[in-house]
């Protein structure tokens, strides 16, 4: 899956600073944040429901009991990704989500989602969303969202997008439907101050 890691971790890659704490949010393996410590710098912490068997033991891990909440402070970290996540959820438990997020970042979060651009689009999106993630019991409800409606959720949450960016990924799924990546900051004085360290 190297390729797949590559075309997505470098759209990522321009949105982080070496030597950043970095909360991977429903992580899976934690190979791209694996390409990203190597490309960046960052310094990543996984965190997932579920313990993938191939799960990289390169980082530390927080395993969570519950989808909606990462057993750390709040703004424990510089940034926050939600790479191919949010779509894993119900329609009404994506807000949970985005606000679990939210609540742990000073400086960024960056959200990779599947976007079909249409019914074509959308029809690939289901196939290969099921194929990918059979193997590992990953639930697939097929709650994809247009790019238009991530903006709104994100608004709904203080969140402003300094960057969109959709494209057609090549890797696994050979270019048949949209990807879109969203760089978002919080809404007016943007970075939250981080807490001062424990005496």
């Amino acid at each position: 899956m190297f390729l797949r890691e590559d075309e997505v971790g470098r759209r990522v890659a321009r949105h982080l600073e070496p030597g950043w704490t970095v909360l991977d949010y429903g992580a899976g393996t934690g190979l791209l944040a694996r390409y990203l410590t190597r490309r960046v710098g960052i310094r990543p912490t996984l965190a997932d429901l579920v313990d993938y068997r191939n799960r990289l033991p390169d980082f530390p891990f927080l395993e969570m009991g519950d989808p909606f909440h990462v057993p750390v402070e709040g703004f424990a970290f510089d940034a926050a990704l939600l790479l191919f996540a949010l779509h894993h959820n119900p329609w009404e438990a994506q807000p949970k989500v985005l606000a679990e997020a939210s609540r742990l970042f000073t400086r960024r979060l960056v959200v990779v989602e599947d976007t079909p651009f249409g019914m074509l689009d959308r029809l690939a999106n289901t196939a290969w969303d099921k194929a990918l993630n059979l193997r590992h019991g990953v639930p697939t409800p097929f709650t994809f969202r247009g790019v238009g409606e991530w903006l709104e959720a994100f608004a709904d949450h203080g969140l402003r997008a300094v960057h969109v960016e959709s494209y057609r990924p090549l890797w696994p799924t050979l270019g048949t439907y949209h990807h879109t990546l969203f760089v978002l900051e919080r809404e007016g004085s943007g970075a939250v101050p981080r807490r001062p360290a424990a005496e």
